[in-house]
């Protein structure tokens, strides 16, 4: 026992001359993005409202990044994500919170952080200050809520930049290994979906997500001036009473002389409400400052397990373009338009929410 103690000793008399001898870098990070744009749309069964009309929006968060290199070259630090607009739509919040420590290991992160499959995921090429592969739209088009798209976030109706069963920033340990001849591999564990809490969660409860693995790869590589990313994800849980939700994605981008084409493809798996599939199809091209866009966007919440006994089988379309100008180093000019097709197969008719519309925009996006 003195021997083992003599050694913890050693060894944490060594962490600390290290870090004696370090000292803390502490940055302050993040992007602003402001929007104005006119949005005009329909959609059934919902008289009298008015979502027309040009409309001001943003999404910003600040970013803490204090961290240390110690002598031996391991690296500690930390993110801490504000989310000051936007967003989430609750301002003045945490977004994510978690503490790394980064090596010729890889990488450990410990705390709230979307899955390592989500991280290494490529998706079609955006030059729009508003994000197409997302929900995002729903700021200037009613698609969500009022008995439309409800459950978008993270799912496959919205994105497919998906979490198992809708979790999202989990805490979770998730390990990355090191690039090696292209590739990374990413791990992740989290006992529960509970995010920013440290609360304990009874996973013997029924409806509660629980054990959720994931799984990331990628591989990046230059084949004399062609740029080649390709990604996939796989990931499991336990829903407890419910069954053993999975997801599953693939994702690829190849750029040569100017132009990206990418695309990106998911799909979730006994989840109830949330399955279903998604894509989305992309094309960019740079010259200097100039960046030009279109993405094509489609996603289904197909609900093929349960029918219309939980939930209703929806679809959404976003076709995108943008125009992108960067002013300076971190500030960009941005011109997008959108037009947003959303349907579901209510059979009572007289109460679906089928929405369309489309979106005319302009924008400042600022990052630090």
């Amino acid at each position: 026992m003195k021997k083992v103690l003599l050694g913890t000793s050693a060894i944490a008399l060594a962490a600390a001359t290290s870090a004696n001898a370090a000292e803390w870098n502490v940055k302050v990070g993040g992007y602003h993005n402001q929007m104005v744009a006119f949005a005009s749309s329909d959609q059934d069964n919902n008289t009298g409202a008015d979502f027309d009309g040009v409309d001001v929006k943003q999404n910003a968060e600040i970013f803490f990044l204090p961290s240390i290199t110690l002598d031996n070259g391991l690296k500690f630090g930390a993110n801490v994500q504000l989310e000051s607009a936007g967003g989430s739509g609750t301002p003045d919040t945490i977004d994510e919170s978690y503490l790394y420590v980064r090596g010729s290991f890889g990488e450990i992160n410990l705390g709230s952080e979307n899955s390592a499959g989500y991280k290494m995921t490529y998706g079609a090429p955006n030059k729009a200050i508003i994000a197409f592969n997302s929900p995002s739209t729903d700021q200037y088009i009613p698609w969500t809520g009022n008995g439309a798209g409800n459950g978008i976030f993270r799912s496959t109706l919205g994105s497919t930049f998906i979490e198992n069963d809708r979790n999202n920033d989990a805490d979770r340990i998730t390990y990355y290994t090191p690039r090696f001849a292209g590739f990374q591999l990413g791990l992740s564990y989290a006992r529960d979906g509970s995010q920013d809490s440290n609360a304990q969660v009874d996973i013997n409860q029924a409806g509660t997500l629980s054990d959720i693995f994931d799984v990331g790869a990628n591989y990046v590589n230059d084949f004399g001036g062609v740029n080649v990313a390709v990604s996939g994800r796989w990931g499991i849980a336990n829903d407890e009473g419910a069954g053993d939700p999975t997801v599953l994605g693939f994702g690829a981008n190849v750029g040569f002389g100017g132009f990206t084409l990418g695309g990106s493809w998911a799909e979730q798996n006994d989840s109830g409400d949330n399955d279903g599939t998604a894509f989305d199809v992309g094309v960019s091209y740079e010259t200097g400052p100039w960046g030009f866009s279109a993405v094509w966007f489609h996603g289904e919440n197909v609900d093929d397990d349960q029918g219309f006994a939980t939930g209703l089988d929806e679809e959404q379309d976003t076709f995108g373009i943008g125009i992108d100008y960067k002013l300076a180093k971190g500030v960009r000019l941005n011109a997008f338009g959108a037009y947003v097709d959303f349907s579901e197969d209510d059979p009572a008719a007289a109460t679906n929410r089928d929405t369309d519309g489309f979106i005319i925009g302009t924008g400042i996006g600022l990052s630090f």
